[in-house]
């Protein structure tokens, strides 16, 4: 009876055990925890890396079997560069300039050294376009060089107006020398006029 018991308290640690033994290597792959830009979403065209987080940090012995690539709507390349590994978080440079949907394609390798792989899309507005400048502040450079030409006007008014002023000084000296000159004159001729007999 005993052996009875005790056969049949093993038979179901055995079966417990067996399943927990054939659930391990299952439950230790890795998976993507997170990325950025996120799958489905919509980012600005100044985006200029990509950035995926796994639930582990990547297996370091195979590095080397690391892959991110983005494809634009041509399905040409964008990331530059090497991947950057911190962590749980890889990291690589990208260039967009199109607008359109972008394909990202990721492979890494587990921490029990299966390769895990996936794919998601998600959409670019394009590169930002330079700002014009606008009308208003063309007036604003427009205004100070006008200023600046009526602020020369004067000047130049001024300048102008001097040798007019020079010359009515030269012309009324001429007339005060000449009236004195004829005072003078007369004067003189009062002077010399021999006086009339008594």
């Amino acid at each position: 009876m005993r052996l009875r018991a005790l056969i049949a308290a093993a038979v179901p640690v055995a079966v417990l055990t067996a399943v927990l033994i054939t659930a391990t290597p299952a439950a230790a792959h890795d998976a993507l925890a997170s990325a950025n830009p996120a799958a489905d979403s919509t980012v600005a065209g100044d985006l200029d890396q990509i950035t995926l987080t796994y639930s582990e940090p990547p297996l370091a012995a195979l590095e080397s079997g690391i892959i991110i690539s983005v494809v634009d709507p041509d399905d040409e390349e964008v990331t530059t560069g090497q991947i950057t590994v911190d962590g749980s978080t890889l990291t690589k440079p990208i260039t967009i300039t199109t607008p359109g949907s972008y394909t990202v394609t990721w492979r890494s390798v587990s921490v029990d050294g299966h390769p895990i792989s996936g794919s998601y899309q998600f959409t670019s507005t394009g590169s930002t376009p330079s700002p014009t400048p606008s009308a208003s502040t063309a007036q604003e450079t427009i205004t100070p060089t006008a200023a600046a030409s009526s602020a020369a006007t004067p000047a130049a008014s001024g300048a102008e107006s001097a040798p007019s002023n020079s010359a009515g000084i030269w012309v009324l000296a001429g007339l005060t020398a000449l009236f004195i000159a004829a005072v003078v004159g007369i004067l003189l001729i009062t002077r010399r006029r021999p006086k009339a007999p008594e």
